[in-house]
């Protein structure tokens, strides 16, 4: 019993000891987190005064990141206050970390091209965007993957290394856009007239921009069909809206004059006799 007693009280001893390391290393803990927390304001405002121009989505990715340093660093201050070799801890974590690399290389790759996008901005968050076969507007761009609300209300994940390889349009790089419409009218229809109607129009609608000014063109002699050109410039944010629109409004300015939008036809033509001809329509 004298032995145990002995024992307890070495231990407590030690334990004395070896308390004010503790009590720093969860100190040092606590300031980690409390510096995450707060670093934002300071980080944004930084920013702001260096004058970086970049959105809102690569501030929050920069907020991240330096979390998980400050976090990092923490550990590390804290392992080596409470007398664990680091240097030790940090070579056998860099061993481990060079053969997790090769494993997830494909990750890395996208967390890569994550950073790039975010400080080359081919595209930002708000942007509608065409990514081969998907089309929706920049939700975020995460470490790993950049994210699409399509307009049919689906989100669609692209991994950031195929953003980076793909072609992509940006549709609101620019706060105008032009639109080409063509209208088809009948051979026998005044080709004239039909320009004015067209151009009246256009020239009235509210949503095609006065400058550059709206044209309507002949664009081509086809087949069954007099093809009309017209060319309107308008808001960016307002394109399917003019779009729609003006689409319906043409149709009925058209009815309203009597001017026709032909099938496409065929006339075939063999001879009966010799100097006669039948014809089917």
């Amino acid at each position: 019993m004298e032995q145990i007693k002995l024992s307890l009280l070495a231990f407590w001893n030690q334990f004395l000891l070896f308390l004010p390391n503790i009590l720093g290393a969860l100190i040092i803990l606590a300031l980690a987190w409390l510096v995450t927390k707060l670093i934002n304001t300071p980080v944004n405002t930084l920013m702001r005064k260096i004058k970086l121009d970049i959105d809102a989505v690569a501030v929050k990715y920069v907020n991240r990141v330096i979390k998980i340093v400050i976090w990092f660093l923490g550990v590390i201050m804290a392992m080596d206050k409470l007398g664990i070799p680091v240097t030790s801890l940090i070579t056998m974590l860099a061993a481990i970390g060079a053969a997790v690399a090769l494993a997830i290389k494909d990750n890395l790759s996208n967390l890569a091209s994550g950073v790039i996008l975010l400080f080359t901005k081919p595209f930002k968050a708000g942007d509608y965007v065409e990514v081969e076969s998907y089309s929706g507007t920049i939700k975020e761009i995460e470490i790993m993957h950049t994210y699409l609300d399509t307009p049919g209300n689906t989100l669609v994940a692209i991994p950031n290394t195929k953003m980076m390889t793909a072609t992509i349009v940006n549709y609101s790089t620019y706060d105008t856009r032009r639109q080409d419409f063509l209208f088809s009218i009948g051979y026998d229809d005044d080709l004239l007239e039909a320009k004015a109607v067209l151009q009246e129009l256009l020239d009235q609608h509210p949503l095609v921009l006065k400058e550059p000014a709206p044209a309507v063109l002949v664009n081509e002699q086809g087949e069954s069909a007099v093809i009309l050109l017209a060319r309107v410039w308008c808001a960016t944010d307002e394109y399917w809206n003019l779009r729609y629109d003006l689409t319906e409004q043409v149709k009925l300015a058209f009815d309203r004059h009597g001017i026709t939008i032909p099938y496409k036809q065929l006339d075939v033509h063999f001879p009966k006799q010799q100097n006669d001809k039948t014809v089917i329509s």
